[in-house]
């Protein structure tokens, strides 16, 4: 289905008017948009691939947009989707009242929710954001806030307008995702990112999907240090608090990766199949020949060698090796099945996702 175009004719608003199940972008699923940590961030937030560019900067004094932050966002983008589905129209100029927010999120209703909301659109309309995501490669990459022409009063409630940008991802349908509840619930940055990278990338395939732990230290953006960043997603691993897929650290003689399977614990809607994207026969590993850093995340902790980070990773290797045997954590690294590696690996290259 093409994607809805109503939204762009001039003079309209559209005005919250119910519930909504929150929806998110595959755009934005698994690359560095938000900040992870609560704590105020103002260092920028630089990602390239082959494939794209992402540059993220905080011009508000509360700092850059949070994951936690972009609820708001997901929660709009529900909204807007609920709209469409039953043949209304909509527009980037949104109006609603922060109870139905609050509601729909599962957030308590009161005076501390009210100071979360407004610190949330406050930093959300302070982040600049440039990417040249579904921009053609000859066209400067997009530039655009979160959020602007922000009002908040007590007779119209919040009143904000969406970028285009935001806009064009939310009405197309094949690039939406529902999300589940238990999603808002989670209480750490990390996790909230990993879910989110899990549902666009492993979906609900039986197979799952496997990632380079330092390739995933890279798209989230994280100001942790890589070693500290390995620590934490051996705790994540342990706990299996992530709600509808199972993580796995995967050894085998290759740098550490992390598996991702679906499991029968998710409560979100069967729609919006995520389709394999490479050979059957593949290991479904993204790794850095689907989005090669050429340009590292800026880090404002204490410099950390690049040869450790970059070269053979000993040293991180026994430190994980000592955390998660002492739990059990480790899997076998899964082999493509014979007479078949050839092919798939050719099928994954040509979708430009590496199998290392």
């Amino acid at each position: 289905m093409a994607a809805d175009e109503s939204w762009r004719e001039p003079d309209r608003r559209f005005v919250v008017s119910g519930p909504a199940r929150p929806r998110d972008q595959r755009d934005l699923m698994g690359r560095p948009f938000f900040a992870l940590a609560r704590r105020p961030r103002f260092e920028p937030i630089r990602y390239r691939s082959r494939q794209i560019n992402v540059i993220v900067r905080a011009s508000a004094d509360e700092g850059m947009a949070t994951i936690w932050d972009a609820d708001v966002l997901l929660w709009l983008a529900g909204q807007i989707v609920e709209a469409l589905n039953h043949g209304r129209w909509v527009s980037r100029h949104v109006r609603f009242t922060p109870w139905q927010l609050f509601h729909d999120l599962g957030w308590a209703d009161g005076a501390h929710q009210y100071r979360r909301l407004r610190g949330a659109l406050v930093r959300l309309e302070g982040t600049w954001v440039a990417t040249s995501l579904r921009t053609p490669s000859d066209w400067p990459a997009q530039s655009f806030a979160w959020i602007s022409d922000v009002g908040i009063s007590r007779t119209e409630g919040v009143s904000l307008t969406l970028p285009i940008w935001f806009m064009e991802g939310v009405c197309d349908c094949s690039r939406i995702l529902t999300l589940d509840p238990a999603y808002f619930r989670l209480a750490g940055g990390l996790e909230r990112w990993l879910y989110r990278l899990a549902r666009r990338h492993a979906g609900r395939q039986k197979a799952g999907w496997t990632f380079d732990v330092a390739d995933l230290h890279t798209r989230s953006g994280s100001l942790t240090p890589l070693r500290n960043f390995m620590i934490d997603i051996g705790t994540i691993v342990r706990r299996q608090n992530i709600p509808g897929y199972d993580f796995r650290l995967v050894s085998g003689g290759k740098p550490l990766s992390l598996r991702i399977v679906p499991t029968g614990r998710s409560t979100v809607p069967g729609e919006n199949h995520v389709d394999h994207t490479v050979a059957s026969d593949a290991d479904y590993t993204v790794g850095a020949g689907a989005e090669l850093p050429l340009l590292q995340v800026q880090k404002s902790v204490e410099p950390f060698d690049s040869k450790q980070e970059n070269g053979p990773v000993t040293y991180i290797t026994n430190i994980i090796t000592y955390y998660v045997e002492e739990f059990g954590l480790f899997v076998p690294l899964p082999t493509a099945r014979s007479g078949h590696g050839k092919k798939a690996r050719e099928a994954v290259a040509d979708r430009m996702v590496g199998v290392p």
